[in-house]
């Protein structure tokens, strides 16, 4: 289900490893989408550094509209990790955008991500992804659609109706993500082999369990799909990320 062999040479500077020999190596991890409590989830950088420690990794922690965990892995120096955020459109899309350099993250969320950031909503911004494309044409960046065949809102072949043209300007598609069904990933797949696009993949991680989830995942076979999140991972996930927004909306509402 993951795709190694489909990843750009974008990210070659970060992968420290090779690629025939993926699928056998023991004690790794790779990760082009997890959150952290700066955003909406429970992990930190902290726990990433313990848990990987000693590890063959590569990760990018990509926060709703924010990158201070990020940039400080970057001062930190101990994760292998690629520069990177999960922007959110007004209407509720969202894409991955990753960088070669951690300067140009900081400059391009300083510029054209933290002022439009939602009050409110922690996942999204008042800006569209045309307004995104256009000034991304000032770095050197590499843009992926996250589950976009997801649950619910975040499902972006049924309720984004522009996504088809959105396809044709983006870099890859994430053709797995954990915390989906099987059928939902496949159907990712298959429309990132249609449109002849690179592949990232990963956790969706906003807890340490789905985080160790996916590294068992990889390290067990990756060949073979195994579902992400059993129900009462996938409970107490939902419920520890309804409880981040709720606090969220509550001290914006209170002036905070």
């Amino acid at each position: 289900m993951l795709e190694y062999f489909e990843i750009s040479d974008f990210f070659e500077k970060y992968i420290k490893w090779e690629k025939e020999k993926s699928r056998i190596y023991k004690n790794f991890y790779m990760d082009f989408h997890l959150h952290t409590h700066v955003s909406d989830g429970l992990n930190d950088v902290r726990f990433l550094e313990e848990f990987l420690k000693d590890k063959t990794h590569m990760l990018s922690i990509t926060d709703h509209n924010e990158i201070a965990s990020n940039i400080l892995a970057h001062e930190r120096g101990n994760l292998n990790i690629v520069p990177g955020i999960e922007l959110g459109c007004k209407d509720g899309f969202e894409i991955l955008v990753y960088f070669k350099r951690p300067e140009d993250l900081e400059e391009f969320y300083k510029k054209s991500v933290e002022q439009y950031r939602n009050k409110y909503r922690m996942i999204k911004t008042s800006r569209g992804v045309e307004e995104y494309f256009e000034e991304l044409k000032a770095y050197e960046s590499f843009i992926s659609i996250p589950h976009i065949n997801g649950l619910a809102h975040k499902n972006y072949l049924k309720y984004i109706p522009y996504v088809e043209d959105i396809l044709e300007r983006v870099d890859a598609i994430e053709s797995y993500n954990h915390t989906l069904p099987k059928k939902r990933n496949l159907v990712a797949k298959k429309i990132r082999k249609k449109y002849d696009l690179f592949a990232t993949f990963g956790s969706d991680g906003h807890t340490n369990g789905e985080i160790k989830s996916f590294y068992k995942f990889q390290n067990e076979d990756s060949t073979e799909y195994k579902s992400g999140r059993n129900f009462m991972t996938s409970s107490f996930s939902a419920m520890a990320i309804l409880s981040k927004h709720c606090q969220h909306i509550w001290k914006k509402s209170m002036g905070k």
